[in-house]
């Protein structure tokens, strides 16, 4: 059943914000290690919120909209689909909310730490002491599945535990249309986060219930992936019968102790280009089908990146939490 609000009025009761650079109050850019970023002051809730995916809530109202994301990737491309998004704080959590334009919305991956990166998905990375080290990323797709993990580095070498939960993390999403019906046209969905700050006080650098003044390091970003869900499940159909037998030219080489299938020797290479002979139809026809998914996808930032990827702590944007 459709909701009777229309995305666009379900954000416009979050107020616009000012342009401009950073001013005493508002929303805007400021410089951080050197580099101009994002800036936005994070509000107290002066009343409690209900995580139910709405973003009516009056404290929801009275705080400063973020009133588009930028594309990363030095893409430069009309975002077809901006996304709005607000922050507020209280004693106990730290509340994001999302509200995603979207004529068509989908998603396939319904359990915790499936791989939403794939497919339609808001995201938020938090670093409170702005080290680079030890923060959190964390996920929701529209049907409130999530993900949530650990970056411990990204140098030397990547180190992250997905096992790793946000104890006592809420959140709620609310769909302005249907999920995964590709013959009707959607409005959109929203997204409501509360992140407790115990969750954050040990683990997560810098982590802890802020006081006012105190500035964090965090990003948001969105995927809209608006080639759609049929298009997701060909390419995961194709993809799965091209798994067992990549899986097994990895096991020939590894038994025969080479890299390279130009150093396979008799039978071992035989079973090699066999395999090679399989899966040439599968990458002919993932080819063009891949190139088109990435092709209608726009990756946007609240803190522009300027490069491929999401993780690149020096441009989160700043935050600081006010009264």
């Amino acid at each position: 059943m459709r909701s009777r609000y229309p995305l666009f009025a379900i954000a416009a009761l979050l107020a616009a914000a000012g342009p401009g650079l950073q001013a005493a109050h508002g929303a805007g850019q400021t410089l951080a290690s050197g580099t101009q970023v994002s800036y936005y002051p994070i509000t107290r809730a002066e009343a409690p919120i209900t995580v139910d995916g709405s973003l009516e809530e009056y404290p929801w109202q009275r705080a400063e909209q973020i009133n588009g994301f930028d594309r990363i990737l030095n893409d430069y491309d009309p975002v077809n689909h901006p996304t709005r998004a607000k922050m507020l704080w209280d004693d106990e959590n730290l509340y994001i909310g999302f509200a995603c334009p979207d004529p068509d919305i989908w998603a396939i991956y319904r359990n915790e730490d499936d791989a939403l990166w794939e497919e339609e998905v808001v995201e938020a990375f938090i670093d409170p002491d702005g080290d680079g080290r030890d923060y959190l990323e964390l996920e929701v797709n529209p049907l409130n599945a999530v993900v949530d993990l650990k970056i411990f580095e990204l140098l030397p070498a990547w180190r992250s535990d997905i096992d790793w939960d946000i104890a006592g993390l809420k959140t709620a999403v609310k769909v302005m249309g249907t999920v995964n019906d590709s013959l009707a046209v959607d409005q959109g969905w929203t997204v409501e986060i509360a992140i407790p700050w115990s969750a954050m006080t040990s683990g997560i650098g810098g982590g802890g219930r802020p006081s006012p003044g105190d500035s964090w390091r965090l990003n948001l970003y969105r995927i809209e992936r608006q080639a759609g869900r049929d298009l997701k499940a060909r390419i995961d159909a194709l993809q799965a019968q091209a798994g067992p037998l990549f899986r097994q030219q990895a096991e020939l080489l590894a038994a025969q102790g080479v890299k390279e299938p130009e150093q396979l020797r008799g039978k071992a290479r035989r079973q090699y280009d066999d395999l090679a002979a399989q899966l040439k139809p599968l990458e002919a026809q993932l080819k063009p089908m891949n190139e088109r998914f990435n092709d209608e996808t726009e990756y946007t930032a609240w803190s522009e990146t300027f490069q491929r990827g999401f993780h690149h702590p020096a441009r989160f944007g700043v935050v600081q939490f006010v009264k």
